[in-house]
């Protein structure tokens, strides 16, 4: 009988093993797909020349060659977090914005340089689609986010 219980913590162990293991290599591909979405997000907002890639801010139509090109990468790479909680500051100073169902948000700080000319770089953030209730609330979800800057793009106008 003693090996009998013996037999049973070893079958543990090894469960609880595979657990972690099969949990740490999903993290890795969601942080991995999360990288992947802001690096196509930067390369979109800096092809377009941000043109169109903010339309809420003037009161425009989400619907814009940019943002679509955007949501084709999301879907390219099946990235749809469940949801995306960005930091107030972000979303609120500087023209960020920051939508629920959206796939990134952004921060958006202009300067104005010498010659007169406006230059705006975005801080892109996307959300680690991760759906461990128990390791979010414990790391809370900024844990999970991975940000990244898109380089100066000269505004029109």
């Amino acid at each position: 009988m003693k090996e009998a219980f013996g037999g049973i913590f070893n079958i543990v162990f090894v469960v609880i093993f595979l657990v972690i293991v099969i949990g740490v290599l999903g993290l890795v591909f969601s942080y991995t797909k999360a990288f992947k979405m802001k690096n196509a997000i930067i390369s979109v907002i800096e092809e377009y020349e941000a043109s169109g890639c903010y339309p809420e801010i003037a009161g425009g139509s989400t619907d814009t060659p940019c943002r679509n090109k955007i949501k084709q990468e999301a879907q390219g790479l099946a990235y749809n977090p469940v949801s995306l909680n960005c930091k107030e500051t972000l979303c609120s100073k500087n023209g960020g914005m920051c939508k629920a169902g959206d796939v990134y948000c952004y921060e958006m700080t202009t300067k104005t340089k010498d010659d007169g000319r406006q230059y705006a770089v975005f801080k892109v953030v996307t959300q680690v689609d991760i759906s461990f209730p128990i390791i979010s609330r414990i790391m809370g979800l900024e844990f999970f986010q991975v940000a990244g800057d898109t380089r100066e793009i000269q505004l029109q106008g």
